[in-house]
């Protein structure tokens, strides 16, 4: 199985063409994302190609919740059908699926957008509650998030893998934080905390606003199951990684529990004392996911290990032997 994410290409040009009746000449754009390709062809549609590793099944399961969600009014792009009216068609062993494009708004990032986010993302939170939820949407199959109670488990292999490359001093320390941070996570992180439908990834351009209005939501690829507070824990690790990860003072603290407060107003559901305990420890848990890409020791990753995933577990490391950091889930003054 090829694992890499797909790039343009004539045959691919050709099966939008003759699949989806798109015209295509050859100034398509690449508009990025991780894993998917995301081509925006025509000027009007975006042709997404998904990774080698999500099934159809999958995608079935993903366009029927948002589907369910775009009907009952939440701003994400409409799906083009194929000519043959199929909701998603075969590229060898990738599935293709096409929307219609949106640009408007500016993406989910400052610390006023977040305040006008949040309450879009409990409100997310409220409406997946109780909608469908088919098998195939459980687990990502590439998945940004790790279980509290499975952390050890679930990052073994990838630790195994780290020491067979791990050579310089900075790597074996950014190792061993990482390898500690886990420690800590297992010892302390034991919170029985409900699981739901979340949405898996709602940050920056994945949220579009228009002031304090929701104008698009997209990125479902890490739909699944798992606690809302850690899918509120993700935007906050981000939040607070794009504002100055190192800040881990009183004013720092405090503008991210505001958030947290915002969020609560806004949801049907308010974060139970459990939940608003669990949150400092699931923010800090969260770089921790990224131990799973660092495996294969290319030379990108080993540099990402020194640049940016080694400092992220040394700062949950920090965080989480600071009192006021544990403290972040109690309601603001």
């Amino acid at each position: 199985m090829d694992d890499s994410r797909a790039s343009p290409s004539a045959a691919l040009l050709s099966l939008v063409r003759s699949e989806y009746g798109l015209a295509v000449s050859g100034d398509e754009r690449d508009l990025g994302g991780s894993y998917n390709l995301n081509l925006l062809v025509a000027g009007s549609f975006v042709v997404r190609v998904y990774g080698s590793w999500v099934s159809a099944e999958r995608v079935a399961a993903v366009q029927g919740v948002r589907e369910g969600l775009r009907l009952a009014g939440w701003p994400i792009a409409p799906l083009r059908r194929a000519l043959s009216g199929a909701d998603f068609v075969a590229f060898g062993q990738r599935v293709v699926e096409v929307e219609t494009y949106v640009d408007a708004g500016s993406p989910m990032a400052s610390w006023d957008e977040l305040s006008a986010g949040l309450p879009w993302l409990a409100r997310l939170h409220d409406a997946l509650r109780c909608g469908p939820c088919p098998p195939a949407v459980t687990e990502a199959p590439v998945a940004n998030h790790l279980f509290a109670a499975r952390v050890h488990e679930d990052t073994e292999e990838a630790f195994a893998a780290l020491r067979s490359w791990v050579s310089t001093a900075t790597e074996r320390r950014y190792l061993a934080a990482a390898e500690q941070l886990v420690a800590v996570v297992a010892e302390v992180d034991r919170f029985e905390v409900p699981a739901q439908l979340v949405h898996g990834d709602f940050w920056h351009n994945n949220v579009i606003l228009d002031g304090s209005r929701l104008v698009r939501l997209g990125d479902f690829d890490f739909l699944g199951v798992r606690p809302r507070v850690d899918d509120l824990a993700l935007t906050l690790f981000f939040a607070n990684e794009h504002h100055g990860r190192d800040d881990l003072s009183q004013a720092r603290i405090d503008q991210l529990r505001r958030l947290v407060d915002r969020y609560d107003e806004a949801s049907e559901h308010p974060l139970t004392e459990v939940e608003r305990a669990a949150l400092p420890y699931a923010i800090a848990r969260t770089p921790l996911t990224f131990v799973r890409d660092l495996a294969d020791g290319t030379p990108f990753h080993r540099q990402e290990l020194v640049d940016l995933r080694g400092p992220e577990y040394e700062w949950a490391l920090r965080a989480l032997d600071d009192p006021r950091w544990l403290s972040l889930g109690g309601t603001a003054p």
